[in-house]
């Protein structure tokens, strides 16, 4: 089963559309999708989860998608908890991808972070947009060219990793 953490930051777009990117360009279509939100932006990780849900089931994935509330700047609370998650997952045989797009600088190292000592992530997903100006809208709204989309660990790592769920 693919499983993907990513995080709630300022804009649900950012969020949905590096999601989308990731199906799209990497075929990355995951099982389930943890959304990482400080509890001030719940409402905002409420509505990319509905957005996620439907984005995933149109694509043939289950679009189960669990919201979890973490401290909005304490970094060695958030890699904790994402330790945690990453734990279960792989400990469930799962594979398990990153997305750093969307997130808060906290959010971003603490993931991050909690994954380097062990190698946890399979993937690190992250969308680079050239102009904000068109970033509210939908990924294929927005002109292509200026989207660049990255598989991180691939790119530090050539050599793709042997499971990939």
């Amino acid at each position: 089963m693919r499983v993907l953490i990513t995080m709630m930051g300022r804009s649900t777009w950012g969020l949905f559309n590096s999601v989308w990117a990731s199906i799209r360009v990497w075929e990355y279509l995951p099982d389930k999708v943890y959304i990482l939100t400080a509890g001030c932006d719940l409402e905002l990780a409420k509505r990319a989860s509905k957005m996620l849900s439907i984005l995933l089931t149109e694509h043939g994935a289950k679009g189960e998608i669990v919201t979890h509330v973490v401290s909005e700047e304490e970094v060695g609370e958030i890699a904790k908890a994402v330790k945690e998650i990453t734990s279960r997952e792989k400990g469930a045989g799962n594979s398990v991808a990153l997305d750093v797009t969307p997130g808060k600088k906290a959010t971003v190292l603490g993931s991050v972070l909690s994954g380097m000592a062990r190698n946890e992530f399979d993937r690190i997903f992250y969308l680079y947009i050239e102009s904000l100006k068109n970033a509210d809208r939908a990924f294929l709204e927005i002109p292509l060219a200026l989207q660049h989309p990255h598989d991180i660990l691939s790119e530090v790592h050539p050599t793709p990793k042997a499971k990939e769920g």
